[in-house]
């Protein structure tokens, strides 16, 4: 792909094939050789473990989605100069952003890791931090400036002290097609702009940068009356937005077209897009190799030259302000339609559609937040988050869409290409009206008698207990809540009577937050003599501002719900450990399930005498599990629930326990998600 892009080009300025083809091994090699030294010299420095107290010059804000950890390059440990390569240090306060520079009391953890895009030698806990200064550097300040006051501009509302009336998704929303700031968003409503084929909004790119160039200018109006001087003015301009959205790689691909362009002119040079998006490309890929392995960069390039392709195509159709949208979309969606199955496993059959009603809905909710960010007036904000509002409406609808795996997104092709032709259009439209019926009735059907599900949400617990009447029981959440969110949707999971959190860590409780924040929760169940704070006090706030009725549990506690029986079976005292605090719950609707969370031996031996159908074998399967409790414990069906983990689960002693017992042992990790019938 990356080649392709450097021979669009190029072609139209080499002498030949032949020197194409070698500027491009050459540049080509360089860029690996330049990939792979800057991998080595990460590898090669190693953090030195201890306390230290550490100066650090912040590259990435602090994200909540790393625990508060940004990415810096330290300068000092004690007082010593280090020139190392980056670490990951935190949890810092979202007051910090890039460009800061720090001086912390912290603990170090060595050892190379991937942190999101970052390549880091290790981790720095941070214990205290001492100092704080400000960048000197004009760019960097400035799009600290403009970033934060398009946050600010589009702040959530929820503080007693705020006035209401900014819906918190829209306004989120909002910080996402501007900055692509997608913090505050919704883990649901971010799955429903994928799975309706929008989420490319908020990774900002090219209409962006053009909205953003033109109001530069204007803010610039003395400086950009002159072209050459306007130029100059606009490629500040394009390195400060580039701050301000964190230099995303579909930021900068974008950009370096724009300035391209700019320089182009300046120069007296002529560039068409393609020239540009070929030059773009070369220099990125050439000053960063990592890039061509860059999702979000790759599907930029790939939607930019789809776009180009599909406006030439329709150029001569009438009227051109449908064909032109349509052109561009359509081609954005076949160009990228290969690299999302390759990364998703599926693509939205309705994107074309859905873009379509999309894109005047999200260019007005960026022109008029655009002026909003300039002059805060609050009706300009309002109708912006309206706007934001209404695109995430119709992801929401399109989001329950087919899906369409590989073989599905070549059948999708071979009819496009069936209607195309007058001899076949019959048979293709009726083989669409067939498919568009079937895939209608194809959605996750509810159990016809009561049913548990333990999720594949990766390394983590999180189980739903299906009853005939439609109720829904969801125990914990496993990590991360987009993970979560998918689980639940491909089991057409969207209500849920009760969330039971068995305990506070986060591999249980992490992806519960936003589900009991933004989705439909009726009640929670958290365990007694537990302390509310950290994920665990996150999640209990959640539900108390949306005055979700949480209840602490203990042994004896019992509900109905449909034809469960629902027993807390543990814990009925404090524990010194907290994961033998965990809720161990007991589902009967005519098979028995135990769902134990992470309790370990001490809880088990004080749990009565069970025999379950079917165990969820505590702890992912981890050393702390008695295993003479296991054995005279599990029933005929034992479920393993764990991802790629680095903390050895399933211990291999349990794994031979439960191998050498007349019990089929079913894994997430190997199986995905495991249904089990209990009625």
């Amino acid at each position: 792909m990356v080649a392709g892009a450097m021979v669009v080009g190029l072609y139209r300025r080499a002498p030949a094939g032949a020197v194409t083809l070698a500027l491009l091994v050459v540049m080509g090699s360089l860029a690996g050789a330049a990939a792979d030294q800057r991998t080595s010299s990460v590898a090669a420095e190693s953090l030195p473990e201890g306390r230290f107290d550490v100066t650090v010059a912040i590259r990435r804000d602090p994200a909540p989605q790393r625990g508060g950890i940004a990415i810096g390059v330290p300068s000092s440990l004690d007082g010593t100069p280090w020139s190392g390569p980056p670490v990951g240090i935190g949890p810092l306060p979202d007051t910090i952003v890039a460009g800061d520079t720090v001086v912390v009391t912290g603990r170090t953890r060595p050892g190379v890791r991937r942190l999101g895009p970052d390549l880091v030698a290790g981790i720095v806990d941070v214990i205290d931090m001492h100092h704080r200064e400000h960048t000197r550097n004009p760019f960097v300040g400035g799009g600290n400036a403009v970033r934060q006051r398009v946050l600010s501009t589009f702040a959530s509302r929820d503080s007693p002290d705020e006035p209401s009336g900014l819906d918190d998704a829209g306004a989120a929303l909002m910080a996402g097609l501007l900055v692509g700031d997608t913090s505050r968003l919704p883990a649901t409503a971010m799955e429903d702009l994928r799975r309706a084929g929008l989420a490319h909004y908020v990774a900002v790119s090219g209409s962006n940068v053009a909205l953003f160039l033109g109001a530069w200018w204007i803010i610039g109006m003395p400086l950009a009356i002159h072209p050459r001087v306007r130029a100059v003015f606009g490629l500040a301009g394009l390195v400060v937005f580039v701050v301000a959205t964190r230099w995303e790689p579909s930021v900068v691909r974008a950009s370096v077209m724009a300035g391209s362009l700019l320089i182009g002119g300046l120069i007296g040079l002529p560039m068409d897009p393609w020239m540009a998006l070929g030059l773009a490309v070369t220099v990125l890929v050439l000053a960063s190799a990592n890039l061509a392995t860059s999702v979000g960069f790759l599907l930029s390039v790939l939607a930019t030259g789809g776009v180009l392709v599909g406006v030439h195509l329709v150029r001569h159709r009438r009227p051109s302000w449908l064909w032109t949208p349509l052109g561009a979309t359509v081609g954005a969606q076949i160009a990228v339609a290969p690299m999302i199955l390759a990364v998703f496993g599926s693509i939205p059959l309705v994107a074309p559609i859905s873009n379509l009603l999309a894109a005047p809905l999200v260019t007005v909710a960026t022109t008029v937040g655009i002026a909003a960010v300039l002059a805060p007036v609050p009706p300009l904000v309002d109708v912006a988050v309206v706007c934001a509002d209404a695109v995430l409406s119709l992801a929401a609808v399109s989001a329950n869409g087919p899906q369409l795996g590989v073989v599905g997104a070549l059948g999708a092709v071979g009819l496009g290409v069936m209607t195309t032709y007058r001899a076949t259009r019959p048979l293709g439209l009726a083989v669409v009206g067939i498919v568009v019926v079937v895939a209608a009735t194809g959605a996750p059907t509810w159990p016809s008698v009561p049913t548990a599900i333990v999720l594949d949400v990766g390394q983590g617990d999180a189980i739903v207990l299906q009853d005939p009447s439609g109720a829904a029981v969801l125990i914990d959440g496993g990590r991360d809540p987009r993970i979560l969110d998918r689980a639940l949707r491909r089991n057409g999971v969207r209500v849920l009577d009760l969330v039971v959190v068995t305990h506070a860590d986060s591999d249980h409780v992490g992806g519960l937050v936003e589900l009991i924040r933004h989705g439909e929760v009726r009640a929670v169940w958290i365990p007694d003599h537990v302390d509310s704070n950290g994920l665990m006090g996150d999640a209990v706030a959640a539900a108390e501002a949306r005055s979700i009725p949480v209840t602490r549990v203990g042994r004896g506690m019992t509900a109905t719900l449909g034809a469960y029986e629902l027993t807390v079976v543990s814990p009925h005292r404090r524990f010194k450990a907290e994961n033998d605090g965990s809720v161990a719950l007991l589902a009967t609707a005519g098979k028995v399930f135990l769902a134990p969370g992470d309790i370990g031996e001490v809880a088990q031996r004080e749990l009565p005498d069970l025999r379950p159908d079917v165990m969820v074998v505590p702890h992912h399967g981890s050393a702390t599990t008695d295993t003479a409790w296991l054995a005279r414990t599990v029933g005929p069906i034992a479920v393993l629930s764990y991802g790629v983990n680095s903390f050895g689960h399933p211990d291999p002693e349990v794994v031979d326990v439960l191998d050498g017992l007349d019990v089929t042992v079913l894994h997430t990790y190997r199986d995905g998600d495991v249904a089990i019938p209990l009625g």
